[in-house]
C-alpha cells in the first residue's frame, strides 16, 4: 500500500512540474511584446476602480520573466504552450489597434478581453476573423468605433459576444454600428452562442427572426440599439433564456407574448420601448424571474393576478404605463421583493397592506388615484428607504409621526394632503436622517422643525404651501432648497449666505422684502439656479458675482429692484436664461451680455431701459430664442444688423436649458433633471416650452418709442414664431420679407404708423394664428386667402384706408385679388390649430414665469396653446433617472 501511495505522488509531482514548466512560443511572446509597445499606460483609460496595468511586468530579460504564459492575463494551452486566452480588461491601456496589429498573430485564441482600456476609436478590424478557435470576446468600453466587420460572423465557435458601451464619453454618441452587414448576417452561424451584449451598439433596424434560431441564447442586451419595428415574441420562448434586456429602443414594438412553464427568464427588461397590450395571466409561469422592468411603455389594463406566483421577485418597475384598475392583493406574496415602483399609471383603490414583504426598500406609488389610509399599507415597512406617495387620493390628514417607524427611510414624497406635523421637541434620534424630501399642497402653515435637525437632508420641496413667517435657513447639508409660493415674509438672512452646498434655490411667489443680501451672489460659484422672483424686494442688484460664477438661471422678475444691471453678472459665462422683468431697473440696452456664449433667454421687460438699441451684436446672442425688451423706453430705430446677427433664430430650434444635480439614494446615484419652461400671462400668451417638444422662440419689443422702417433682417429669422412690435412709432411698410417667416405664428403690429399695403405674400404663413395690424394708416385692400381670412375686424381696425373682408367696408374699384397658388404652402383647413400644450410644471405665474418642470411635458394637438388658467397652479412632476 505504501509503495502505491508514492507512485502516486509521484505522478502527481511530474504532471505538476510539467505544467509549471509550460513555456510560451518565442514567436507569441515576440508579438505579445510587441502589442505591449503600441500601448501607454493612463491613469483615465480605464474606469473599474480595480484596475491597474497588467502589461507592466511584461518583459523578456530573464528565463523567468520571458515565460509569457506566467504573465497577467495570459493563459496558455498546458499541453502545447500555445496562448490561448489573454485578459487585459481594466488594464489602462490607451492606444491603437491597426489591422497590421501583432495581436491578430495570436492565432490559437480562444478568449480575448480588451474591455474597459481606451483604444482611441480603433476601427473594429476584420482581422478578429483569424481567431477561428475564439469562443470568448469582449471589447466592451473600449472605444472601438466603425462597422462591424462580417468576419466576426466566421467564428462559429463563439460563446460569448461582447461588444457593449462603446460610446463617445461627452455627447453619448455610439461608436459601433451593425448595419452592413446587418445583424441577422452577422448571427446566423454562431449558432452556439450563450451571451450576446450589443448595448449601445447603433443597429438601427428590426430585430432579426435569426435570434430565434439560437437555441443556446441564455443573456441577450440590445439596449438603447436604435431597434425598430416588431420584436419576434419567438424570442421569449428561447429555451435556454434566462437575460433579456431591450431598454430604450422606443421605436421597437411588440407583446409579451403566453410564456411556458419551462421558461428560465430571470430577468425582463423592456423598458422605454414602445411594447404595448395586456400582460397574459401566463407571466406567472416566470418562476425564476427576478427582475421585471416594463416603465415607459405602452402597456394597459390590469395587472394580473398571477403576479403573486413571481415568489423569486426581487424589483418589478411598471411605472409610466396605462395600467389601470387595482393592485391585486396576490401581490403581498413577493415576500422577497425589494423595490415596487407602480409610478404614473390610472391605478385606483385602496393599497392591500403591505407588512408580508418586509424587505421592500423602495416604493413608488406617485400619480396614480389611489384612496384609502396610508399607515394600512405601510404599517410593518420597517426596511423601506424610500416611500413617494404624491398625487393620489389618500385620506387626510396624515400624521408625519407615522412615517418614523420606518428607521432607514431616506426620502419621503406627499402632496394633496393635511399633513400635520408635530410641534413637539423631539431628541435627533426620532426622526430618521432624510435625504430627499417633497411635501407640495400639503397645507403646511409652518416650517417643520424637525427639518433644523436633519444633517444629510440634501433635497427639501415644500412649494405650494402657506408657510409662513421668516424665510428659514436651510439645513447645510441641501443642494436644492424650494420653497416658492408660500407665505414668507421679512428679509433674506444673511446667513443663509452659509449654505455653500446650494445649486438650487427657489424661494419665489412669497412676500420676502427688503433688500437682497451681497453675500448671496458669493454663492454663485456653486449655485446653477437662483429664483427670488415675485416677492417685494426693493434696493440695487448687489453688483457681487464672484469670477467663477456657475449660474445657469437667475430669476430676479416681480420685485421692485432699481438701478443699473449689475455688470459683475458677466462673470457668469454659463448663464442661460436671465429673467428679470416687471422692476424699475434704469439702465441703457446691456450689449454686455454678449460675452455670455451661453445665454437663451432674455426677458427685461416692464423695467426702465432707455436709449436706442445697439447697431450691432457682433457675435453675441448667438444662443438667445427668447428675447423679452417690451414696456420700456428704448428709442431709436431698430437697426438692421442688430437683427441680422440672431442667429440662434435663423437656424433650428435649440435645446432646453437644463440643470443636472445628482445624489446618492440607497446606494444608488439619482439623477434629477430640471427643465425650463417659460410663459408670461398676457393676452397674447406666448411661451416656451420643454424637451424635445414644441419651443416658440419669441421677439417682443412693444411699448416701446421706437422710429423708423421695421427692418428687412427680421425675415431672415426663419424658425422665429412670435414677433411683437407693437405699440412704436414705426412707420414706412410691412416689409415683404416677412413672407419668409415661415414658423411665425403669432404676429403683431398694431399700435404703430405704418403705411402703404398689406403684403400679399403674407398670406403664405401657414401657421399664422395670431395677426394684428390694426390702429396704424395701412391702405388698401387686405388680402384674402391663406390664415388671413381666419381673423376678425379687431385685427384691421383702426386704419380708414384699408378696405375688403373682413371690413364693412367695401373696396370699391379696387379689386381684391385671391393669393398665387404655391404649391410649396399647404393652406391649413382648418381653424389654425397648431399644436397645444398640457403641462405638468411648477411656478409662479405673473407676467413671464420661468420655472422648474421635473419630468415630462405631454403635447396635445388640440390647440390648447391659447390657455386661459395660466393663473392657475400648475403641479411639477419628476422624471427620476436611475444610473446602475
Amino acid at each position: 500500500m505504501k509503495s502505491h501511495f508514492l507512485l502516486l505522488c509521484l505522478i502527481v509531482c511530474v504532471a505538476s512540474a510539467s505544467s509549471i514548466s509550460t513555456l510560451c512560443h518565442d514567436a507569441e511572446r515576440s508579438a505579445l511584446l510587441q502589442f505591449k509597445q503600441g500601448f501607454s499606460i493612463h491613469p483615465s483609460a480605464s474606469i473599474d476602480p480595480f484596475r491597474y496595468p497588467k502589461t507592466r511586468y511584461w518583459k523578456s530579460s530573464d528565463n523567468v520573466t520571458s515565460n509569457c504564459c506566467k504573465w497577467d492575463g495570459v493563459d496558455c494551452d498546458e499541453h502545447n504552450g500555445h496562448v490561448i486566452g489573454l485578459d487585459l480588461s481594466s488594464s489602462l491601456l490607451y492606444g491603437s489597434i491597426l489591422p497590421n496589429s501583432p495581436l491578430f498573430e495570436l492565432v490559437h485564441l480562444q478568449a480575448l478581453n480588451l474591455s474597459d482600456n481606451n483604444l482611441r476609436y480603433s476601427p473594429l478590424s476584420s482581422q478578429l476573423g483569424r481567431f477561428l478557435n475564439l469562443k470568448y470576446l469582449n471589447l466592451s468600453r473600449s472605444r472601438v468605433s466603425g462597422q462591424v466587420p462580417i468576419e466576426l460572423s466566421t467564428l462559429s465557435k463563439l460563446i460569448s459576444l461582447d461588444l457593449s458601451l462603446n460610446i463617445e464619453p461627452l455627447s453619448g454618441a455610439q461608436l459601433l454600428q451593425i448595419q452592413n452587414p446587418s445583424l441577422s448576417m452577422l448571427v446566423k452561424n454562431l449558432t452556439t452562442l450563450e451571451i450576446l451584449r450589443l448595448t449601445q451598439v447603433n443597429i438601427l433596424s428590426p430585430v432579426p427572426q435569426t435570434l430565434t434560431n439560437l437555441t443556446s441564447l441564455k443573456i441577450l442586451h440590445l439596449q438603447n440599439c436604435n431597434l425598430n419595428d416588431s420584436f419576434p415574441e419567438e424570442i421569449f420562448q428561447l429555451p435556454q433564456l434566462q437575460i433579456l434586456n431591450l431598454a430604450s429602443n422606443t421605436n421597437l414594438s411588440g407583446y409579451v407574448p403566453e410564456i411556458p412553464r419551462s421558461s428560465k427568464l430571470k430577468t425582463l427588461i423592456l423598458s422605454g420601448t414602445s411594447f404595448f397590450g395586456q400582460l397574459p395571466l401566463s407571466i406567472g409561469n416566470v418562476s425564476f424571474l427576478e427582475i421585471l422592468s416594463l416603465s415607459s411603455c405602452n402597456f394597459e389594463g390590469s395587472i394580473p393576478s398571477s403576479f403573486g406566483k413571481l415568489t423569486m421577485l426581487i424589483s418589478l418597475d411598471l411605472s409610466q404605463n396605462n395600467f389601470t384598475g387595482i393592485i391585486p392583493r396576490s401581490i403581498t406574496n413577493l415576500t422577497l421583493l425589494s423595490t415596487l415602483s407602480l409610478y404614473d399609471n390610472g391605478l385606483r383603490g385602496n393599497i392591500p397592506p403591505l407588512a408580508n414583504l418586509t424587505k421592500l426598500i423602495s416604493l413608488d406609488l406617485t400619480y396614480n388615484h389611489f384612496t384609502g389610509s396610508i399607515w394600512e399599507f405601510i404599517f410593518g415597512l420597517k426596511n423601506l428607504g424610500s416611500l413617494f406617495l404624491k398625487e393620489n387620493n389618500f385620506n387626510s390628514p396624515v400624521e408625519f409621526d407615522i412615517f418614523v417607524t420606518s428607521k432607514n427611510l431616506q426620502a419621503l414624497t406627499l402632496s394633496n394632503i393635511d399633513l400635520i406635523v408635530s410641534t413637539t421637541t423631539h431628541n435627533n434620534s426620532y426622526y430618521p436622517q432624510f435625504l430627499f424630501l417633497e411635501f407640495p399642497t400639503c397645507n403646511l402653515i409652518r416650517f417643520p422643525n424637525f427639518i433644523q435637525n436633519q444633517t444629510r437632508l440634501s433635497h427639501l420641496f415644500l412649494g405650494n404651501n402657506s408657510i409662513r413667517g421668516p424665510l428659514p435657513v436651510p439645513p447645510p447639508s441641501l443642494v436644492v432648497f424650494d420653497m416658492e409660493e408660500n407665505a414668507l415674509e421679512g428679509e433674506i438672512p444673511t446667513n443663509i449666505c452659509n449654505a455653500t452646498t446650494l445649486k438650487i434655490l427657489n424661494v419665489g411667489g412669497n412676500s420676502l422684502g427688503g433688500k437682497i443680501p451681497p453675500c448671496l451672489f458669493n454663492l454663485s460659484n456653486n449655485l446653477a439656479s437662483l429664483w427670488l422672483g415675485y416677492n417685494s424686494l426693493h434696493g440695487t442688484i448687489p453688483d457681487a458675482f464672484t469670477s467663477s460664477c456657475t449660474m445657469k438661471w437667475f430669476d430676479l422678475g416681480g420685485n421692485q429692484l432699481e438701478g443699473a444691471l449689475p455688470r459683475s453678472l458677466a462673470n457668469c459665462s454659463s448663464l442661460e436664461v436671465l429673467t428679470l422683468q416687471g422692476n424699475n431697473i434704469v439702465d441703457t440696452f446691456p450689449i454686455w451680455l454678449n460675452g455670455l456664449p451661453e445665454l437663451q433667454v432674455i426677458d427685461l421687460s416692464s423695467n426702465k431701459l432707455h436709449g436706442p438699441l445697439p447697431l450691432e451684436v457682433e457675435l453675441g446672442f448667438r444662443k438667445v430664442y427668447f428675447m423679452m425688451l417690451s414696456d420700456n423706453h428704448f428709442t431709436g430705430s431698430m437697426p438692421d444688423d442688430f437683427f441680422a446677427n440672431l442667429y440662434s433664430m435663423e437656424r433650428p430650434s435649440p435645446q432646453q436649458a437644463i440643470i443636472v444635480v445628482s445624489f446618492h439614494l440607497l446606494d444608488e446615484e439619482i439623477t434629477e433633471t430640471y427643465e425650463l419652461y417659460v410663459f408670461f400671462n398676457s393676452n397674447k400668451k406666448h411661451g416656451l416650452s420643454i424637451g424635445n417638444q414644441y419651443i416658440p422662440i419669441v421677439i417682443d419689443l412693444s411699448h416701446n418709442k421706437l422710429v423708423g422702417k421695421v427692418p428687412d433682417s427680421i425675415g431672415n429669422l426663419h424658425t422665429l414664431q412670435v414677433l411683437d412690435l407693437s405699440y412704436n412709432n414705426l412707420t414706412g411698410t410691412i416689409p415683404t420679407s416677412f413672407k419668409e417667416l415661415s414658423n411665425v405664428y403669432s404676429l403683431d403690429l398694431s399700435h404703430n404708423s405704418l403705411s402703404g399695403e398689406i403684403p400679399q405674400q403674407l398670406t403664405q404663413l401657414s401657421f399664422l394664428n395670431h395677426f394684428n395690424v390694426s390702429y396704424n394708416q395701412l391702405t388698401g385692400p387686405i388680402p384674402q386667402g391663406g390664415q388671413l381670412t381666419t381673423f376678425g375686424n379687431d385685427s384691421f381696425i383702426g386704419n380708414p384706408g384699408l378696405c375688403g373682408s373682413p371690413l364693412s367696408k367695401k373696396c370699391g374699384n379696387h379689386e381684391i385679388l385671391a393669393p398665387p397658388h404655391d404649391s410649396s404652402v399647404e393652406e391649413d383647413e382648418g381653424s389654425g390649430d397648431v399644436i397645444g400644450w398640457v403641462i405638468r410644471c411648477m411656478g409662479y405665474i405673473s407676467g413671464l414665469v420661468v420655472g422648474l418642470v421635473l419630468g415630462r411635458m405631454i403635447t396635445d394637438e388640440n390647440h390648447d396653446w391659447f390657455v386661459e388658467t395660466f393663473k392657475d397652479r400648475y403641479q411639477k412632476k419628476r422624471n427620476r433617472r436611475h444610473i446602475r
